[in-house]
């Protein structure tokens, strides 16, 4: 019987034959095999917490929109109308957090795609395993929150200026990557407001022709916010500076047992203690609710003391009183205070909604969704893989490598006079400083944007580096 005897061809291994030949592929095509691999393991996540996450900020957002804006949920006007329009006809709350997950899994392939063409293959392997698919962002960016879409849009976003200041010409990727993330980017967070700083820069340094283009862009976006502001109803706003006063100013009162302060000058003023007093508190009372961490309980909590619903005029003496003489006496207080809600949000110690959260929230809305899949493997394993990452969340979670590129890339681009990269290091600088200032709950959320900021900020630190010269040819 004869044996057949297979010559060895020298040929590589399947799998390093299949590598080889991905890596040839032109942008576009890397795009579409990016986008096809996030959107089904996004879907596959939305599966397994069908319909989606939802949590309190959900369900008010939910009810504002069911209510037709009696109920106030006090986010910003433009969710508000994207609720609206996404949520209102159908009441099925997948119909947002599809969109949400559609536009990630787009911009993510985008820069994804762009960092495999320019060869930064550990830049590429960070942002897709730990950035793309780290559990943090996927967890929100299925959910009904605004947090999770405004990250990933701000890092793309800024990604695009970063480029589009390279080539200094708008081209039909960058154009239509801004088309998309500009609204979420800019209007969907309070703080959003910040990146329009890099829009203006960008603006600044177009030739004519490419301003129009960029004007083109942002100006129907605009007329979008404005529309919003004047269409949804916001009698409920919470405001940025009145949350952050009110909750330092409790936060001052606290008991100190050593009773040393200051050769005993009074805390805060008397007409600071009339205002807090003024619906009829007591100031024990209210200091029973007093947490380091929130400051839900003195506005949100049922038996808790209501702080919103102070007067007007008690808001405007406690806003003058804080910054004409609270902040100052209690500066120590108050700088220990904001370096406390900041590391608690960093560690990933905040409220997180359960992935099963939704057979909670649903009940209590008028929704036509419906809590599905909770038996099959997908829920199974994919809920097991979040379990571990949560528990570990001070390794997977937590946004450090974000922060200490902001710093990294304030330095190097300073002094490399490079603009471009100075201008989104900057503006992120801007946002955490708006976000460490005026932050009043230690949420994990408020940082996300900083876990995503790789994306746009090892293109704007290390590409120069490797003398990324300006492209002619884009996807």
């Amino acid at each position: 019987m004869e044996t057949v005897q297979v010559k060895n061809s020298g040929e590589k291994p399947l799998t390093q034959a299949i590598l080889k030949k991905f890596f040839r592929l032109t942008q576009f095509q890397h795009f579409c095999v990016l986008f096809f691999l996030l959107s089904i393991l996004y879907v596959a996540w939305w599966i397994a917490s069908w319909p989606g996450i939802l949590g309190q900020d959900s369900l008010a957002t939910i009810l504002e929109v069911e209510s037709n804006q009696e109920f106030q949920s006090g986010k910003p006007a433009f969710w508000a109308l994207y609720a609206i329009a996404t949520y209102g006809p159908w009441r099925l709350v997948e119909i947002p957090i599809a969109i949400q997950l559609l536009l990630c899994a787009i911009v993510c392939a985008r820069v994804l795609s762009w960092m495999l063409q320019k060869m930064m293959y550990k830049s590429f392997l960070y942002c897709l395993l730990f950035v793309a698919l780290a559990p943090s962002v996927v967890y929100y960016a299925s959910s009904l929150y605004s947090d999770g879409i405004y990250a990933i849009s701000t890092a793309a976003m800024l990604f695009e200026i970063w480029r589009i200041h390279q080539n200094k010409k708008i081209d039909s990727a960058a154009a239509c990557i801004l088309l998309i993330t500009i609204p979420f980017s800019l209007f969907s967070r309070p703080n959003g407001i910040i990146n329009i700083i890099a829009i203006l820069v960008l603006a600044y340094i177009l030739s004519r022709r490419e301003r129009i283009k960029l004007a083109m862009i942002v100006i129907p976006w605009l007329m979008v916010a404005l529309y919003a502001q004047l269409a949804v109803k916001q009698w409920g706003k919470i405001g940025t500076v009145f949350p952050v006063a009110l909750y330092e100013t409790v936060g001052f009162l606290e008991n100190r047992p050593m009773g040393l302060w200051e050769n005993n000058e009074p805390r805060v003023t008397n007409k600071t203690i009339d205002a807090l007093r003024s619906h009829g508190e007591t100031v024990e009372n209210i200091l029973k609710y007093y947490d380091h961490y929130y400051w839900d309980p003195l506005v949100f909590f049922p038996k808790g003391p209501a702080l919103m619903a102070l007067p007007k005029s008690a808001k405007q003496i406690i806003v003058h009183e804080f910054f004409k003489y609270n902040l100052w006496h209690n500066f120590p207080a108050f700088a220990a205070s904001r370096v406390n809600i900041f590391l608690y949000a960093a560690f990933a110690d905040g409220g997180f909604p359960g992935i099963k959260n939704a057979e909670h929230i649903l009940p209590q809305t008028k929704s036509k969704s419906i809590v599905k899949f909770r038996n099959g493997i997908l829920h199974k394993y994919l809920s097991e893989w979040f379990d571990f990452t949560f528990k570990y969340r001070v390794i997977f979670w937590t946004p450090w490598l974000g922060l200490w590129l902001i710093a990294i890339g304030i330095s190097r681009t300073w002094r490399a006079r490079d603009m471009a990269g100075f201008t989104i290091c900057t503006t992120l600088l801007l946002q955490l400083i708006a976000v460490f200032s005026f932050s009043i709950a230690g949420e994990y959320r408020y940082l996300l944007a900083f876990f995503t900021a790789p994306l746009a900020l090892l293109p704007a630190i290390y590409a120069p580096i490797k003398n990324i010269k300006p492209e002619t040819k884009n996807l």
